[in-house]
C-alpha cells in the first residue's frame, strides 16, 4: 500500500506519469566505457595506426562514426577482424580522436589542427570536424585567411570557407601585404580582386596588389597583367593617381592592352558627359568605397 503522503488530497487529482531524464546518465556511461577502454576490458577490436595498437569497442566506434559503422555492419573484410589497420593518419592523431569518441572532448591546437581536420573527415567524426572549423575561424588573420580558405575548401568545410572569404574581403589591404597573397595563382587573384565586397577606401590598394603580385615573378606573371588589370576599377581612381602612378609604371607602359584600360579611365574623368555610356563593372564602387561615400 502506498504511503499516505503520496495519496491525492482531492479525489481524481492523481498526478499523471512523468518521464524523467537525468543529465548525468550518458556522461557516466561514457566515463565507464572509457575506463574499460583504458584497461583493455571488453574491447573487441584493435585499431592499428603506425604500428601502434589502440584497443576499442566496435559498438562505441560505430555509434560515433559513420565510417566505422559501415566498416563493422557491412560485408567489408574488416567486419570481423580483431585488428584493423587505419591508413592516412598518425598515431598521435588517432589517440586524440579516440579520446573524443569516449569523452566528447577534443584537444585542438595550432600544431595539430592541420592533421586533425583531415583525419576527422576521413573517419567521419562530425564533432571533431566542427570543433576544428570553429578553432580555425577563431584564428583568422590577414596573414593566414587565404590559406585557411583553401584548406576549408579542400575538406568541404563550407561555413569556414565562407568565413575566411568574408574576412579576406573585409581586410583586403592587409591581406595583400602577406606572402599568401603573393603565392596565389592568377585565377585566385582574379577571384579576389573582382569581388564587389572588397572593403577598400579606393582602388589604389587593388592596383598596387596586382602590380606587386606581378613583380614577385616578373618573367612568369607579366603576361597576366592585362587580364588582371581589367578587374581594377581604374575609372574610380583620382586623375592625379592615374597620371603620377599608373602612367609611370613600366609594366603599364609596355602593354598596349593595359594602356587601353588607362585611356578608358582618363576618358571617364575628361568626358563626364559620357559617363552614363561607360557604366559597367569597372565604374561600380566596391563595398568599402560605397560605405565611405555614405551610399
Amino acid at each position: 500500500m502506498w504511503p499516505c503522503w503520496l495519496c491525492p488530497q482531492v479525489p481524481g487529482a492523481m498526478a499523471p506519469p512523468k518521464d524523467i531524464m537525468t543529465n548525468s546518465h550518458a556522461k557516466s556511461i561514457l566515463n565507464a566505457m572509457n575506463a574499460l577502454r583504458k584497461s583493455n576490458t571488453l574491447c573487441d577490436v584493435t585499431l592499428r595506426v603506425e604500428h601502434k595498437d589502440f584497443p576499442a569497442h566496435r559498438i562505441v566506434l560505430a555509434a560515433c562514426s559513420d565510417y566505422f559503422c559501415a566498416m563493422f555492419t557491412s560485408e567489408l573484410s574488416e567486419k570481423d577482424k580483431p585488428y584493423v589497420d587505419i591508413q592516412g593518419l598518425t598515431a598521435s592523431t588517432m589517440e586524440i580522436l579516440l579520446d573524443f569518441v569516449y569523452t566528447e572532448t577534443v584537444h585542438v591546437t595550432v600544431e595539430n589542427v592541420q592533421e586533425l581536420l583531415p583525419a576527422a573527415c576521413l573517419l567521419q567524426l562530425k564533432g571533431v570536424k566542427q570543433a576544428c572549423c570553429e578553432f580555425l575561424e577563431s584564428q583568422l588573420d590577414p596573414s593566414n585567411c587565404l590559406g585557411i580558405r583553401d584548406f576549408a575548401e579542400t575538406h568541404n568545410c563550407v561555413d569556414l570557407m565562407q568565413a575566411a572569404e568574408v574576412f579576406s574581403q573585409k581586410h583586403f589591404p592587409e591581406v595583400v601585404q602577406h606572402e599568401e597573397f603573393i603565392l596565389l595563382n592568377q585565377e585566385e587573384v582574379e577571384k579576389l580582386i573582382k569581388c564587389d565586397e572588397i572593403q577598400v577606401d579606393s582602388e589604389e590598394p587593388v592596383f598596387e596588389a596586382v602590380i606587386n603580385w606581378v613583380k614577385h615573378s616578373k618573367k612568369e606573371r607579366e603576361a597576366s597583367l592585362p587580364e588582371l588589370l581589367q578587374y581594377v576599377r581604374m575609372p574610380l581612381l583620382t586623375p592625379r593617381y592615374i597620371t603620377d602612378v599608373i602612367d609611370t609604371e613600366p609594366f603599364i607602359r609596355c602593354s598596349l592592352q593595359c594602356r587601353d584600360l588607362v585611356d578608358e579611365a582618363k576618358k571617364f574623368h575628361l568626358r563626364p558627359e559620357l559617363r552614363s555610356q561607360m557604366q559597367g563593372p569597372r565604374t561600380r564602387a566596391r563595398l568599402g568605397e560605397q560605405q565611405r561615400k555614405g551610399h
